[in-house]
């Protein structure tokens, strides 16, 4: 099937892959590794919390440096724990927030607490947030339907890369309240693809979206 007439959309855009970590069996290495392989294809820049874009092992929470930090939990040297967990979600959140779109795995029994902090500093930035849901939409929480659009959760990983995949090529459009899309191709100054090209615009149907509808019907002073 030929492409539609603004391919490549996802080049050179920035994606953080938010998932538990703490709890997960591989250290969340494994799902994280897949989507990696899937997006650098695309020409997706990938930021991973478990291979971060740095070299002082402080930053770092799998393997050793994780078993070092659940020995200071374990042995109630809570301090220094603090101390080092602090710069973790500090450099984590840093990554959220110099992305261009999220992709976040939930697995329940894994308590990501941590997970659904990026997920929420995510979805108040307006990023493309995109979910994928262990056990399927089904078994997300009902609370999680209330403030983002369901058309953004996926049941599993494969569902998720076929929908990238048109979103790259321009089958389906994507919302642009969410996706920014730039052409930095060829050197040239970059331009952005900020409104519709003709075909059909899906918005979100999140609670900024009706509080910025709400406020556009106020009367003014």
């Amino acid at each position: 099937m030929p492409k539609a007439s603004e391919p490549n959309r996802l080049e050179s855009l920035r994606c953080y892959l938010a998932g538990p970590i703490d709890h997960a069996d591989d250290d969340g290495v494994g799902w994280r590794n897949q989507m990696t392989d899937f997006l650098s294809d695309l020409g997706v820049i990938v930021l991973d919390p478990c291979d971060k874009p740095v070299k002082d092992s402080y930053f770092k929470e799998i393997g050793n440096e994780k078993e070092k930090m659940m020995n200071l939990k374990e042995t109630g040297r809570y301090f220094e724990l603090t101390q080092r967990m602090k710069e973790i979600v500090h450099m984590d959140l840093r990554m959220v927030d110099i992305s261009d779109f999220v992709v976040v795995y939930l697995d329940f029994d894994q308590r990501p607490f941590g997970t659904i902090h990026e997920l929420l500093n995510s979805l108040h930035q307006r990023k493309p947030t995109l979910v994928v849901v262990k056990g399927g939409r089904a078994n997300a929480s009902n609370w999680l339907f209330g403030i983002m659009n369901y058309e953004f959760m996926f049941d599993d990983f494969d569902s998720l890369q076929v929908w990238l995949r048109q979103i790259d090529d321009g089958t389906i459009e994507g919302d642009l309240s969410r996706w920014v899309f730039m052409d930095v191709s060829n050197g040239q100054k970059a331009q952005m693809t900020t409104k519709s090209k003709g075909r059909k615009r899906r918005y979100d149907s999140d609670v900024d979206a009706v509080v910025d509808e709400a406020e556009k019907s106020l009367p003014l002073d």
